[in-house]
């Protein structure tokens, strides 16, 4: 039988880890196939006819579907974890990696960066929804059950 305090400590790391994959899952759809709805989230008014005479446009285009593909790896990594208690620190470890670097460049952009009202609201609006990932990663980190140590022969 299983401990209820592990049983508690799974439960608690695997919600954080569902919602790291939910997150991913949701930022994998919109750079990989709905571009124009994520700049008009971050307060951009697409004017598609104009951008496509652009080579920029087709550069960013691509540049936002291989992101959505690495959060489309991060989302599948994030959910095949939760099978996987073992494997719960090693995935809640990358949500904090991944959280905290996020975080540090809205943050730069927000702090440091010299760009007007709007978009320090937009980068404003990135650094809260990055930090509540960043912390439910660190809390179910902190609750996620003890990987057994394996000797090295």
């Amino acid at each position: 039988a299983v401990s209820p305090a592990l049983a508690m400590s799974t439960t608690l790391s695997s919600v954080a880890l569902g919602l790291n994959g939910g997150g991913c899952f949701a930022y994998a759809v919109l750079f990989g196939v709905m571009q124009t709805k994520l700049l008009e989230m971050y307060g951009v008014e697409p004017d598609l006819k104009q951008w496509q005479k652009s080579d920029a446009w087709d550069v960013m285009t691509q540049i936002m579907r291989i992101v959505g593909a690495f959060e489309f790896l991060l989302a599948f990594l994030y959910v095949h974890y939760i099978g996987f208690p073992e494997k719960h620190q090693a995935g809640l470890r990358l949500g904090v990696m991944q959280y905290a670097l996020l975080a540090l460049v809205s943050a730069y952009r927000v702090f440091l960066e010299p760009v007007g009202a709007k978009h320090k609201a937009v980068a404003m609006k990135s650094l809260l929804i990055q930090g509540f990932f960043l912390v439910a990663s660190a809390a179910g980190l902190r609750a996620a059950p003890k990987a057994a140590k394996k000797k090295l022969r």
